[in-house]
Parts: C-alpha cells; sequence; structure tokens
C-alpha cells in the first residue's frame, strides 16, 4: 500500500528552514484530517511525510488517534523512516510507529514550529508558503 523509501535529495537545510518545510507538511496534513472528518473516511488515512525535503511526496498511513497523538506536541512531526535526517541536528526521533518515525525540532527549529504551528502559533497560510 505504502512503501516508505529514503527521499532521493535530502538537503542540509538550516534550522529555520527546516521547521518552515515541515509547516508545508503539516497544513497540508492539516487539511488531510479535516476532509476525512467530513467524508468520515476510515483509517489508516495517507498522511504526507512532514520531513524537512519539500521535494518529498511520501505518504504515510496513520490512523486518525496516531495523527492526534503526534499533533499533541507543536514541535513534533511524522517522517516516513529514513526521512529522519536531512535537518542538520535541528531534530532527533522520539518515537518509532508501525510504519512511520516522530521526530521532535529542537533548538530554533522548535521555536519556529511553534509559532508555525496551525492549531495555535502565528501560523498563516503567507508563512508556511514563504519558505
Amino acid at each position: 500500500m505504502f512503501s516508505p523509501a529514503p527521499c532521493e535529495q535530502q538537503r542540509e537545510v538550516d534550522a529555520e528552514q527546516v521547521a518552515r518545510n515541515d509547516a508545508v507538511f503539516r497544513a497540508a496534513n492539516e487539511r488531510i484530517r479535516d476532509a476525512a472528518a467530513g467524508l468520515d473516511a476510515g483509517d489508516p488515512l495517507p498522511f504526507i511525510c512532514e520531513c524537512a525535503d519539500l521535494a518529498c511526496r511520501e505518504l504515510i498511513p496513520l490512523t486518525r488517534e496516531e495523527y492526534e497523538d503526534v499533533r499533541t506536541h507543536a514541535t513534533w512531526f511524522a517522517v516516513s523512516p529514513g526521512h529522519e535526517g536531512g535537518s542538520d541536528g535541528a531534530s532527533r526521533v522520539v518515537e518509532h510507529g508501525d510504519a512511520y518515525l516522530v521526530v521532535e525540532k529542537l533548538g530554533r527549529a522548535s521555536d519556529v514550529a511553534e509559532a508555525l504551528d496551525p492549531r495555535g502559533g502565528s501560523w498563516t497560510s503567507e508563512h508556511a508558503e514563504s519558505g
């Protein structure tokens, strides 16, 4: 169904850019969650890998409960296995799921992730797209 593979061109980017890239995918995943609720779709849902690589298009099968567990922390992001790198020390793995990992943003990336969190930070679509 879903087969995670390493990002072909993971780029090392600074901590702020890492968080901004992740915020783009998080915003898309929030829309997936909202659309699935409106359609009464079953689990698991195909969420987008929230890694730092803007070229990544991997899908991660997560139940609503798994996604909400990740979202309880503004600095946590769901990524495909093998996609946890490329953030130049701006993140660390904090959980291992069946088909995904959860990374926590650190330092400046953590600050930016919190500010761009669509559930509580100063996030706007303009911010997420400006990365």
